[in-house]
């Protein structure tokens, strides 16, 4: 028996139609999958091959986005700072609340790692959001069902919550405000995996900035003065630049029209960060 390898289907060493065209003639019942070539086949991880299978592998040969990884094996390493879409639309039906790398937790977005000052972007997109992760798939997704069986998951309407979290850069002795606090965080290694430990830098030695909000690859408009940047959840080490946040405040302090928001593929954020190189080890 071969070894496994998600995505080559046909065992011949390379992810490429062959294997999506098998994986159809699967689905189509022309000829059954059966052994390695059905592990193969489910790049998603979800028990089956199937569409969401082909959507995945032909966008990987496009060179649009990796295969999913297998979520017993969460990639906790990171050579930065781990910074992550956090979003819920007003079904709370969308969303996402955690990072990637942290096992057992679900986490939907695609993340960007902090290395450098610079320009990042973060996102949430259709493929993220219905995919498996450690925790296994969004249980908590409303789809539509059409007469012949066939599911499509509804377009995110609305927001709730929109926020990029970049997990263990502070230390916990600078508020949002400007105000000193006393810290609720300890020390200890790894704040990139453990937002309770302190991270290198107070909120103002940091320079970050919003800079483009996009829904399907759409600018939107932003207010700069309502958006609220630095340690706005004082019990953790995550640097969050707050959007929205109807959880705990008002639509008219956020930045965007919350009731206006709507998508169906994607919702991405473009932020600037500097500070981060002047204590770089």
């Amino acid at each position: 028996m071969q070894s496994t390898s998600r995505g080559d289907v046909n065992s011949d060493g390379k992810v490429n139609a062959v294997d999506i065209t098998k994986i159809a003639a699967h689905i189509k019942g022309l000829k059954t999958l059966t052994g390695d070539q059905k592990v193969n086949a489910d790049v998603n991880f979800d028990g089956k091959g199937n569409a969401g299978d082909i959507t995945s592998i032909a966008a990987h040969i496009k060179g649009l986005k990796k295969l999913p990884s297998d979520p017993d094996s969460a990639d906790e390493t990171f050579e930065g700072y781990d910074a992550f879409l956090m979003f819920a639309d007003s079904e709370m039906n969308w969303g996402n609340w955690n990072g990637q790398g942290y096992h057992g937790v679900p986490s939907y977005g695609i993340d960007a790692d902090i290395t450098a000052d610079g320009e990042y972007t973060v996102s949430i997109t259709r493929e993220s959001i219905t995919a498996s992760d450690d925790a296994g798939s969004n249980s908590s997704l409303i789809y539509y069902e059409y007469g012949d069986g066939e599911k499509e998951l509804a377009s995110a309407s609305g927001c709730t919550m929109l926020c990029v979290d970049i997990t263990g850069l502070l230390d916990g002795t600078l508020a949002a405000d400007g105000n000193e606090l006393e810290g609720f965080l300890s020390d200890g290694s790894e704040p990139n995996i453990n937002k309770k430990v302190k991270g290198k830098y107070r909120g103002d030695e940091l320079k970050v900035e919003l800079m483009d909000i996009q829904v399907d690859g759409w600018s939107i408009q932003f207010d700069p003065s309502k958006v609220k940047y630095g340690n706005l959840n004082e019990e953790d080490n995550c640097y969050r630049i707050q959007i929205a946040d109807l959880l705990s405040g008002s639509a008219e302090k956020a930045a965007i029209e919350t009731d206006d928001l709507y998508f169906s593929n994607s919702l991405s954020v473009t932020f600037n960060i500097s500070g981060i190189e002047q204590k770089k080890e």
